[in-house]
C-alpha cells in the first residue's frame, strides 16, 4: 500500500525533495533474513517501503531511511555493543531505522511483547541519550526529516 498521499514511496520523496536518491528495491528475502536476525518483524509502511527503494538518502548525503543492511547492522551494533551499555539506556525496544546528518536516529518502538504495534515514530538525540516523538506516521516523518533545516 503506498503512503496516503503520494502514488508511491519514491514518488512522495522525490516530491518532497527533488534532490533525493532512493536505493534498489530490497528483496522479500533480504527483508526477512534482517527480521530473523533482529527477532522482529518491520511495521508494513517500512516493509514496503523498502520493497520500493532500499534506503533514501536526502541531498545532502545523509540516510533518512538506511537500506535493510544497515537496518540490520545498526541495530545489532547498538544492542550488543558494550560500550553503549556505559553510556545509554538500552536500545532492545527500539527498531532504528534511518538518522540525521546530526548523528540522531529514528526508530519506531517495540513493546513489551516484542512487536511494533504503533506507527509513531521517535528520535533518539545521541548528545544525552534522550528518545522524543518526531511523528505519527513514517509519511510525515520523511515530510519532517527531509524538509528540516536544522540537519
Amino acid at each position: 500500500m503506498p503512503p496516503f498521499n503520494a502514488s508511491s514511496w519514491k514518488q512522495l520523496a522525490k516530491k518532497l525533495v527533488p534532490g533525493v536518491k532512493c536505493g534498489r528495491p530490497a528483496t522479500e528475502d533480504r527483508i526477512t533474513k534482517a527480521e530473523q536476525t533482529l527477532g522482529i518483524s518491520l511495521p508494513e509502511t517500512l516493509r514496503e517501503l523498502l520493497l520500493e527503494a532500499d534506503g533514501i538518502t536526502d541531498e545532502y548525503g545523509s540516510h533518512a531511511i538506511w537500506p535493510i543492511a544497515e537496518i540490520e547492522r545498526q541495530n545489532k551494533q547498538f544492542r550488543t555493543n558494550e560500550a553503549f551499555c556505559d553510556l545509554y539506556m538500552p536500545f532492545d525496544h527500539l527498531l532504528l531505522f534511518g538518522s540525521d546528518a546530526g548523528c540522531d536516529h529514528f526508530a519506531f518502538a517495540i513493546h513489551a511483547d516484542g512487536k511494533i504495534h504503533k506507527n509513531d515514530v521517535y528520535r533518539w538525540h545521541h548528545e544525552n541519550d534522550a528518545r522524543s516523538w518526531f511523528a505519527p506516521r513514517l509519511e510525515q516523518f520523511l515530510e519532517k526529516r527531509l524538509k528540516s533545516e536544522d540537519d
